[in-house]
């Protein structure tokens, strides 16, 4: 007798019926076997059959063609569960991946947020006491524009004054000066040859100081020499 595989892959003599569900064209395939192995052992001479209770070397006969059974489904339907099941891990590892990457870029990111509350507030504080001292230099600036300008208009005014002095005065030293002149000569007619050339010279001299102080006074009455 042969071996043969049944439906949960194991090994089993032919003619020992084991429980199918529904597979007829097993049982056939097992009746099949059984007539085949019937004409060889008919074919096979009497010298070189085995006597019986000898151990018979068995030899595992690979499966018939278009054979199928659970075993064998299971069996190649490992490698994709393996395959899915090493992809599902490689997924969960990148997810784990991205998670962290997403932690770290949320931590970064809040971080320089803080960096940039930080230097807002800081350049505000630096705005503010800049404002404060280009405030304070400019009530500076404006207190010396002030005093710079009273002072000048302090000083004009005093020029101003002192010009109109200085002009009363001169006016009022031509006059004396003609006045003492014409008593001279009308007291002393003596003198008139000698003081004539002294009296044009000095009334020239004179006149063109008043011109050159804008004094509004008429010339002295002498006559060129």
């Amino acid at each position: 007798m042969g071996f043969m595989q049944n439906d949960d892959g194991e090994w089993v003599k032919k003619g020992v019926v084991t429980p199918q569900k529904g597979n007829e064209r097993g049982s056939e395939s097992e009746e099949e076997s059984e007539d085949e192995e019937e004409e060889e052992n008919a074919r096979t001479p009497t010298g070189n059959r085995t006597p019986i209770g000898e151990h018979i070397p068995t030899s595992i006969s690979p499966p018939p063609i278009g054979y199928s059974s659970r075993r064998a489904a299971g069996s190649s339907n490992e490698p994709q569960l393996n395959s899915l099941e090493a992809s599902m891990d490689e997924i969960k590892e990148e997810q784990k991946r991205l998670g962290q990457t997403l932690d770290d870029m949320v931590i970064s990111m809040k971080t320089r947020f803080d960096d940039i509350k930080k230097l807002l507030t800081a350049h505000t504080e630096r705005f503010g006491i800049l404002d404060k001292d280009i405030r304070g230099l400019k009530h500076q600036v404006n207190n010396i524009i002030h005093v710079a300008s009273n002072v000048i208009q302090n000083i004009v005014n005093e020029f101003t004054s002192t010009s109109a002095k200085l002009q009363a005065f001169v006016k009022t030293s031509a006059e004396d000066v003609v006045k003492a002149t014409e008593i001279h000569l009308d007291a002393d007619r003596h003198l008139h040859p000698r003081v004539i050339q002294w009296t044009y010279w000095f009334s020239t001299t004179w006149t063109n100081w008043l011109k050159k102080f804008e004094v509004d006074h008429p010339p002295p009455p002498f006559d060129s020499p």
